[in-house]
């Protein structure tokens, strides 16, 4: 799997962020660790990577030309920064709202690895920019598109100030919710996958033919998708819309009440009936007699 395509998964779970944060069911913490364990091993695979490309650039009499293993890698860590800065939003406000810890831990031990990992990357860059102007050039533009990208679709994870804690730019942040808030959810909707539409095809015109890790990309993908609940897909295995979660969390909260106001009235019921057995004459007569 290609890292653009990890990012277009990154910006469906934007926009079905709230199907994860509302959700009835609890997602499942083993997949959560598989999560945690591929990208874990990406970024030891880009850190050992980019030290044997800073050993080549040093080596003014190499004989090979390292820039095509540059340009995999590093546009691999520029591109799926998205997914990762995507998933940390979300999983955090999941876990702001259920009022636990399971997700948000792991997710943020990759999240700082993965901007170490960046910024070696953007070092990297910056010291050989002369080597290879025109490469230096579409990498960072590429980074730079990303970036805006990821701070649009931050917006979608429901709240801004969590947003904001993993925007690249704070304040683009805030201008993308106000445009928001004054779009009906009908026109969000119709926006939301014109944007992964434009999302998607302006990745393709960065795409490199190679990716770096195309097994360890597809087993994040898988797990971070299994940590959505089944009972957030219909019948065709398309996610149900917000509307319909916000439904089905009424109505579980308001069949909870129910069965909580039935379970006081049925002890305030036996309370009662043992106190009216206790004052009735012949329970007296009996009590005293004994």
């Amino acid at each position: 799997m290609h890292a653009s395509q990890l990012a277009q998964i990154g910006s469906w779970i934007a926009v079905h962020a709230p199907t994860l944060i509302f959700g009835n069911s609890e997602p499942q913490e083993l997949v959560s660790v598989d999560y945690w364990t591929a990208s874990k091993c990406r970024l030891q695979r880009w850190n050992a990577a980019l030290q044997v490309f800073e050993e080549d650039l040093r080596d003014v009499e190499n004989s090979h030309n390292p820039w095509p293993a540059i340009t995999t890698v590093v546009e691999e860590i520029f591109v799926s920064e998205f997914l990762t800065r995507v998933w940390s939003a979300a999983v955090l406000a999941h876990d702001t709202y259920q009022e636990s810890d399971e997700l948000f831990g792991l997710a943020h031990s990759v999240h700082i690895s993965h901007i170490e990992a960046r910024n070696r990357a953007m070092r990297l860059l910056l010291g050989t920019q002369a080597m290879n102007e025109p490469e230096f050039d579409r990498l960072n533009l590429l980074r730079r598109k990303v970036e805006r990208w990821t701070d649009l679709f931050l917006v979608r994870v429901t709240d801004v100030e969590i947003a904001k804690m993993f925007a690249f730019d704070e304040s683009r942040v805030s201008d993308f919710h106000e445009e928001d808030e004054e779009t009906s959810p009908v026109l969000q909707a119709r926006r939301n996958q014109v944007l992964i539409a434009s999302f998607a095809a302006e990745l393709q015109q960065f795409q490199s033919q190679w990716a770096a890790n195309p097994e360890l990309n597809r087993k994040i993908s898988s797990s971070l998708l299994a940590c959505f609940p089944s009972d957030r897909f219909d019948s065709l295995g398309l996610p149900k819309s917000f509307g319909m979660v916000l439904l089905e969390k009424t109505q579980h909260d308001t069949q909870l009440l129910v069965d909580k106001l039935l379970e006081l009235d049925d002890q305030s019921i036996e309370i009662e009936s043992n106190d009216e057995l206790f004052e009735a004459p012949h329970f007296q007569r009996r009590a005293f007699r004994s």
